[in-house]
């Protein structure tokens, strides 16, 4: 959360908007693939695709893996300085 989760909000200037393409669950095991875009403080959209591979245990997230486009990400974490980090 404060390596990632919170310098990146501090970076958009609005929320960051799912798009499911699809959500697959087997076992406790459920994956959601999911495009997200929002408009970052300087102005830009930020858009990427995720892969989200979530462990459940008695309906709760027990462990988590994200996947996602890194290039896209790191040309919005190296051009956007944070307003404030929460």
């Amino acid at each position: 959360m404060s390596e990632v989760i919170r310098p990146f909000n501090a970076r958009m200037r609005t929320h960051l908007t799912p798009t499911i393409r699809h959500l697959y669950a087997e076992g406790d095991t459920v994956i959601a693939f999911f495009d997200a875009s929002g408009i970052a403080l300087d102005g830009e959209a930020y858009e990427n695709t995720y892969a989200w591979f979530l462990q459940m245990r008695a309906g709760r997230i027990v462990r988590a893996y994200a996947f996602f486009d890194a290039i896209a990400f790191d040309a919005f974490w190296r051009r956007v300085e944070p307003a404030r980090v929460i």
